[in-house]
């Protein structure tokens, strides 16, 4: 009997041990957050790995939501930066379903903001010009977060970045004072303000790098902001630490790659370009890649760069006809670098694109055509020696001696200015001892003697001219 009592009596449940104690979770949690409040993209990755690496020993709720926050906070800046998707969206969508409240409103903020316009926004004044469209839904979404703002600092990040996205600067100013010292320890939420252009400060972003040099985004918005004040070496540097430290952002690799191009460093630009492409179709990087080809001599490159951009019209028409008439230009194919140019003119109207229709007019013998132009471009610019040797070279075959010495007298004097302009600028980028300015010193020493040469064909035929128009004794 006592072993049949025994037997049917209850068994005592296991004791099963914490996986980790209470007390190193708060502490490791602790580090997390630290990690997290550190604000910039690497600082939320590393505390991501540390989020995820408690989240395989404890169910515990407030880790969960934690881990599900810094996960929303990478994928918004993946989004802003233009970086590869991590996995932290993934990640996100798969913690929402052990978190108890709902975060389905900052998966939909995630989407309108990764929504590519179809129209440009731009900043005006201390304004963000938004479509209409893209206006209303951000314009939703910016008053259903300002609601939750002040319970995460993730979800102040959320409601300001959706706010300024939205245009809603106005509005956000009497806040954000209120929202900083609400969050004072988290730097991404001082980081999100300067990333506004009208909000930006030299000496606050010099901080914040100097509390978190891990701070990439920084370096990008410095960067920018030198390119605006001109300041191009300034420039080059900041996005040299930013790239460094987030190279595979095709934000800051289109920047870049645009300041490469101003210091002739075409090869590499070239490949900043590749690697915006890489990340998605980009009609600026790809007309950034095509200018590339066009400097480096790759003219048939550069003409199926361009062909594919002439697929799409509505943005920047007038620029890609004409640099692909400048590679037409180049292989003497004159008559569609006529049309081109042409075709150009329809939709911009500058100088060069005058000089550029001039020139393939007066190739294919268009003479009236070709003045036509060459006298726009100078009106222009007076400083255009080439539409004025032009028009020379057209008296001289119409016979016109005197105005063909007049004009070549002048094109020669042209391009003495030119040369005393342009030996200025090869004394400065000589005085850089960065060995940044090397490539533009090459190419400015060409263009010297090219100039050189052409002031000294314009002075020869100047008197030419002149005598066959019986000027001289």
């Amino acid at each position: 009997m006592l072993g049949a009592a025994l037997a049917c009596a209850p068994r005592p449940s296991p004791v099963v041990a914490p996986r980790i104690p209470p007390e190193e979770l708060a502490t490791r949690l602790a580090e997390a957050d630290r990690l997290a409040s550190r604000g910039c993209y690497l600082c939320l990755k590393e505390a991501g790995a540390a989020y995820a690496s408690l989240l395989e020993l404890s169910d515990d709720q407030v880790l969960a939501r934690k881990a599900l926050e810094n996960y929303l906070m990478l994928v918004v800046r993946e989004v802003e930066l233009r970086l590869p998707d991590s996995g932290a969206r993934e990640a996100a969508d798969e913690l929402q379903a052990k978190v108890a409240s709902s975060y389905a409103l900052y998966f939909e903020a995630l989407d309108a903001l990764r929504r590519a316009p179809e129209a440009p926004q731009y900043v005006r004044g201390d304004q963000l010009y938004v479509p209409p469209e893209q206006r209303a839904v951000r314009t939703k979404l910016a008053a259903e977060l300002e609601q939750e703002w002040p319970a995460s600092a993730m979800k102040a990040y959320f409601y300001l970045a959706m706010a300024l996205n939205a245009g809603r600067v106005a509005e956000l100013k009497p806040q954000l004072e209120g929202i900083l010292s609400t969050f004072s320890d988290d730097l991404s939420l001082k980081y999100r303000t300067l990333a506004f252009l009208p909000l930006f400060s030299m000496a606050a972003s010099r901080d914040l790098i100097g509390q978190e040099t891990g701070f990439g985004e920084v370096h990008f918005l410095v960067g920018q902001r030198s390119v605006m004040n001109g300041d191009l070496a300034g420039a080059y540097r900041e996005l040299a630490r930013a790239h460094e430290l987030l190279p595979d952002s095709a934000s800051i690799s289109f920047v870049r790659a645009n300041i490469l191009m101003s210091y002739a460093r075409y090869a590499e630009a070239l490949a900043g370009f590749d690697r915006v492409l890489a990340a998605g179709p980009d009609d600026a990087a790809l007309l950034g890649k095509g200018k590339a080809l066009s400097y480096l001599k790759r003219h048939d490159e550069a003409i199926a760069v361009l062909d594919e951009l002439l697929t799409d019209l509505r943005i920047s028409p007038g620029e890609k006809y004409y640099w692909r008439a400048w590679n037409h230009l180049q292989k003497k194919e004159s008559q569609p670098a006529y049309d081109d140019a042409t075709a150009a003119l329809k939709a911009m109207r500058n100088n060069q694109v005058y000089n550029l229709a001039g020139m393939a007019a007066f190739n294919l013998n268009h003479l009236v055509e070709a003045r036509d132009y060459f006298d726009n471009a100078l009106q222009m610019d007076r400083a255009d020696c080439d539409s004025q040797r032009y028009l020379a070279q057209i008296d001289s075959f119409e016979r016109s001696w005197k105005s063909a010495a007049s004009r070549f007298s002048q094109a020669a004097a042209c391009y003495d200015g030119a040369i005393v302009r342009m030996r200025g600028e090869l004394a400065r980028y000589e005085d850089d001892i960065t060995g940044l300015s090397n490539s533009l010193i090459e190419t400015k020493r060409a263009e010297i003697k090219d100039a050189e040469a052409l002031r000294a064909n314009s002075a020869s035929n100047a008197a030419v001219a002149t005598k066959n128009a019986g000027l001289t004794r």
